[in-house]
């Protein structure tokens, strides 16, 4: 029996979330509406200061509640954990990236990527990478989709949608093959890995973990480029 999946957020609430998630790359004020919405999501019944509340006001999905407190506007208690879970994820990620990588260059874009898989971001990974799959070419072009669907099958799975990550997977991972020379990533043995994935799909097993996505060469683990530190070694 496949399991049922995480509960799915409301399409603009997703949209959203993922929109700040990607531009906190970049503006360090969107990271401090996303560290107030991770405050909003911990405090009891929903209490914040006023600081936090002036930064979740432009959201539009929460409002206030009295006293001090807010709450979300249209979201059940499933999916307001489903909004906590994803926001602590997005929080995580900041805590260990001094420096993000330049999201201008195919490399500093694949990085970007590794890190939002890495953390479980897979909505945001297809976010990030379709505006540059649009406007690549040839096998370029196709290895960018590769990575699009992959991350799409793992979106998928989390959410109980079986069918869907198992046709995107497999396709895919063809693509993979196909592109493989054409991104500067080393994926061989990432695809055997999600060849094992695919198989435990298709049988109805539990899904074995999902390996590491690949980094660029030339990128250091953290995603800030040679020059880059993490958060604990700042």
């Amino acid at each position: 029996m496949t399991p049922r999946g995480r509960p799915a957020l409301p399409l603009g609430v997703r949209n959203r979330l993922a929109e700040l998630i990607l531009d906190a790359f970049d503006r360090p004020e969107t990271r401090l509406v996303l560290e107030a919405l991770a405050a909003f999501c911990a405090a009891d019944a929903g209490s914040v200061d006023a600081d936090t509340a002036r930064r979740l006001a432009d959201l539009g999905w929460i409002e206030p509640a009295g006293a001090g407190r807010l709450r979300l506007r249209g979201l059940g208690p499933a999916q307001g954990t489903a909004l906590r879970d994803r926001v602590a994820a997005a929080r995580a990620l900041w805590r260990v990236v001094a420096e993000p990588s330049d999201g201008g260059s195919i490399p500093g874009l694949l990085a970007r990527a590794a890190l939002l898989a890495d953390a479980g971001l897979y909505f945001e990974v297809h976010e990030l990478l379709e505006p540059g799959w649009i406007r690549a070419e040839g096998a370029e072009r196709l290895g960018l989709q590769a990575l699009i669907q992959v991350a799409v099958a793992f979106h998928h799975a989390d959410h109980g949608n079986h069918p869907g990550a198992i046709s995107l997977l497999a396709e895919g991972l063809a693509k993979l093959e196909a592109a493989r020379a054409a991104l500067p990533l080393e994926t061989a043995e990432w695809e055997s890995a999600l060849a094992e994935i695919l198989t435990a799909l298709r049988e109805g097993r539990p899904r074995p973990r999902v390996p590491g996505w690949p980094r660029p060469r030339g990128v250091s683990g953290d995603g800030s480029g040679t020059r880059g530190r993490t958060a604990a070694s700042a």
